[in-house]
């Protein structure tokens, strides 16, 4: 039934066949289109902060550059790039100096140089009094040279 209004007076009529059938498919339609609309908006939001949160993810910096030490002059990615010619005793004497006092002070360098130097068979490190040859490996060979003679 419809509510019609005339003159003052509310009145119903019957309503047409299968009007309100009609009505139920038109609200359904558009309850069907209302629910799509929102899943689209959540998954277009959904993926919009997947886009930004990825590209954040790219351009956060990586992991910071190991900061190398510089001990007598040299830095211990260059000590190792000579380690074998140190060794060997291959080097001019002022680099030969400089990764000497490197040496000295840095600890990782002269583990690494000592795995090298068995590695290649050469046993301990060993002072020579040539200065143009190269000091001892470890810092107690250094100071046990310089006390024995």
């Amino acid at each position: 039934m419809t509510q019609q209004e005339t003159t003052g007076q509310n009145e119903w009529t019957d309503c047409r066949g299968g009007e309100i059938s009609g009505l139920v498919r038109r609200l359904k339609t558009q309850r069907t289109l209302s629910r799509r609309k929102q899943v689209v908006q959540s998954f277009s939001i959904a993926a919009g902060l997947l886009v930004v949160v990825g590209l954040g993810w790219l351009m956060l910096p990586g992991e910071p550059a190991p900061v190398e030490a510089d001990y007598g002059g040299i830095v211990c990615s260059e000590v190792v790039k000579h380690s074998k010619q140190y060794v060997l005793h291959q080097l001019d004497p002022e680099l030969a100096k400089k990764i000497n006092a490197h040496l000295g002070q840095c600890e990782n360098c002269r583990r690494k140089m000592t795995m090298l130097r068995e590695r290649l068979g050469l046993g301990p490190a060993k002072r020579s009094t040539d200065s143009g040859r190269h000091a001892p490996v470890s810092a107690t060979a250094t100071v046990a040279a310089t006390i024995i003679p």
